[in-house]
């Protein structure tokens, strides 16, 4: 309920996040203060929102299509992940195809025709934790992470999330949902430049018991990039040979 791929790393946090089933209400809508709850006690109203923490252990594999837009080319990505850290993303532009997997130790892209070529360093180190299957917030303590509770207004409560990286990110709740509405946090540009990124999610749907937004939108530098989800599907049996980088 993580995030690229131009392919480039930040495009992985896009994943679906599972949240409650109710449409999360944007900020300025007319609500009560929130409930003055823990750190603790929102991640475990976020998990149940989820759909459950047994249902979340369950899952085996997700996969799901992107469809949108970047630097002004349509794009479509096809997202395969499986438990507990396999990934795999199929992106097709006007740019050509290239393919980006993670097989649980392995990180590797292909562009095209070109032979594939194994990540090194932090785009490595990314592609892996982005690997994770699970929820980010379900088990964090166990993943090395920290949660905090940085502030609550009538509408939303804000999570700081420190990852086991250091990175920090900023998980913004719908007070009365617990959807995850907003994520936000500081990366870098190609010519490593601190840089804002925020990504607003929205469009949540029930999927085989767990709910899904179908919809999210990119900030960066000032222009938005809308993006749709589709084919979701929790799962689906996935030979593990996909994940591997081919040779």
């Amino acid at each position: 309920m993580k995030h690229t791929l131009m392919i480039s790393l930040a495009l992985l946090a896009f994943a679906p996040l599972a949240a409650a089933e109710r449409k999360a209400a944007e900020p300025g809508d007319a609500r009560k203060a929130p409930e003055a709850l823990s750190a603790d006690a929102i991640v475990q109203r976020h998990l149940a929102a989820l759909g459950g923490e047994k249902l979340l252990r369950d899952g085996k594999t997700f996969t799901f299509t992107v469809t949108g837009e970047k630097l002004g080319k349509k794009t479509t990505r096809v997202v395969t992940q499986a438990r507990p850290n396999l990934m795999r993303i199929d992106l097709t532009s006007d740019d050509g195809p290239v393919s980006k997997g993670y097989d649980g130790k392995v990180a590797w892209m292909k562009k095209g025709s070109a032979a594939a070529a194994p990540l090194t360093g932090t785009e490595a180190a990314m592609m892996a934790e982005r690997a994770d299957f699970d929820e980010p917030l379900l088990d964090y303590a166990k993943k090395g992470m920290k949660v905090k509770l940085a502030g609550a207004t009538a509408e939303a409560y804000d999570l700081e999330v420190t990852l086991k990286s250091g990175d920090v990110e900023h998980h913004i709740l719908d007070a009365s949902s617990f959807l995850v509405v907003r994520k936000t946090w500081m990366g870098k540009d190609k010519d490593g430049k601190p840089q804002a990124n925020t990504i607003r999610f929205s469009d949540y749907r029930a999927v085989q018991g767990r709910q899904v937004n179908h919809a999210y939108e990119w900030e960066l530098e000032g222009k938005a990039s809308r993006n749709t989800i589709t084919n979701v599907a929790w799962d689906r049996p996935v030979d593990a040979k996909v994940f591997a980088m081919p040779k």
